[in-house]
């Protein structure tokens, strides 16, 4: 079992010192095979990017969330009264969120696009711009036009990917932001994204050990970041569901 804590990892500390990144680029970087940079599959990529986002906003103290008016009913979010950034996709956010009121459950999908344009392939620009991924025009079946994201960089995933294996395969302890990205992940059945096929770990001790690490989370930490990562997760849950036609 590894001894970290809620103290922030380098990876965390590199977060601080460098460019913002954010959760809902991070679960982009994931989703997207690195190779042919088009989704590996098996995630909603427009969940992950809404359920992202309102992570970011809440874990930003941007939005608030609302009390439960039942025991299946999602909560109000709303902008907090001193809501200010500087990050143009987290501004864009707001102004979904804004736009409202909304439950958590519609502003998940509702934060999947931004400014008429998907959340996705505005992250994919951005990330582009600071040299992670590279654009590449390419064709479905070379007869249908689609924008490509390989990895230009792999550096920052890299790291990414090896602190939720540590977490998810070996039984580790997750920091804040891991911990984040596990929600959503598996809030959308898509922890694999996270940690491929390999380690010898079936689905189920991979989805116990992200709900141990989770809960482990709630207990030791700040008491925001708990009711965040849970309202997230539970909203992208209902979106995923409803989405489904379930």
């Amino acid at each position: 079992m590894s001894g970290r804590g809620w103290t922030p990892n380098v990876e965390d500390m590199e977060h601080a010192a460098g460019p913002v990144w954010l959760i809902a680029e991070d679960l982009l970087l994931l989703i997207l095979d690195d190779a042919r940079g088009v989704s590996a599959g098996g995630v909603d990529v427009r969940l992950a990017m809404g359920g992202g986002l309102l992570m970011d906003l809440a874990e930003a103290g941007l939005v608030s969330f609302g009390p439960r008016t039942g025991l299946l009913s999602s909560p109000r979010v709303d902008v907090t009264d001193d809501a200010v950034t500087d990050d143009d996709v987290l501004a864009a956010a707001l102004a979904v969120v804004a736009d409202g009121p909304r439950d958590a459950m519609s502003t998940v999908p509702a934060l999947a696009r931004l400014g008429g344009r998907p959340t996705a392939d505005v992250l994919a620009e951005r990330l582009a711009r600071r040299g992670v991924l590279e654009r590449r025009e390419g064709r479905v079946l070379g007869l249908f036009p689609r924008t490509e994201w390989p990895m230009a960089d792999a550096g920052h995933e890299t790291a990414m990917r090896r602190g939720l294996r540590h977490v998810l395969l070996d039984g580790g302890v997750a920091t804040a932001r891991e911990d984040a990205l596990i929600a959503v992940l598996q809030a959308l059945s898509g922890l694999r994204v996270a940690v491929g096929r390999e380690g010898g770990v079936s689905e189920r001790e991979v989805a116990a050990r992200a709900t141990r690490a989770r809960r482990e989370s709630a207990e030791r930490g700040p008491a925001a970041h708990a009711v965040a990562v849970a309202e997230v997760a539970a909203a992208v849950t209902a979106a995923a569901v409803i989405g489904s036609g379930a």
